[in-house]
């Protein structure tokens, strides 16, 4: 059984609108503080995973200069110089996509602010039924 509000006139409607923007305005106040925490933590999780991608495009980068110097000492002679370049070549390109892939798995596991938005939504469903209570109250039903 839901707690009644008495009726109290004017002067307690007043107060409970008081009451009720207070409890709202410490509300808003926690909600922005714990999205702040959340984003923060999803920002670190964003940014390793920008570095490992970052560091797997420059390997990549590595790997495909390496490649063409294998193509040209191929064509400059037949030669086992070509040999050497091409298992540098393979050993970067098969690094770099190593690394740029973990980055990508890394940067997939970034979300938004999950918590935050459960906690808004029970705020919303309290606002609602605090007002309904207020509108109660004011016309008089318990």
């Amino acid at each position: 059984m839901e707690p009644t509000i008495p009726h109290q006139g004017a002067d307690g409607f007043g107060a409970l609108f008081s009451e009720f923007t207070a409890q709202a305005r410490r509300l808003v106040r926690a909600e922005v503080s714990l999205a702040r925490t959340e984003l923060r933590a999803e920002a670190r999780k964003a940014s390793a995973g920008a570095r490992l991608l970052a560091g797997g495009g420059v390997v990549l980068l590595l790997g495909a200069l390496t490649f063409v110097a294998f193509l040209v000492a191929v064509l400059a002679e037949a030669l086992p110089l070509w040999a050497s370049a091409l298992i540098v070549a393979v050993v970067l390109l098969a690094v770099g996509g190593g690394v740029a892939w973990s980055g990508l798995q890394r940067m997939k596991q970034v979300h938004g602010p999950e918590r935050t938005i459960q906690t808004l939504k029970e705020d919303g469903q309290w606002a609602s039924r605090t007002a309904h209570a207020m509108k109660s109250q004011i016309h008089g039903h318990a």
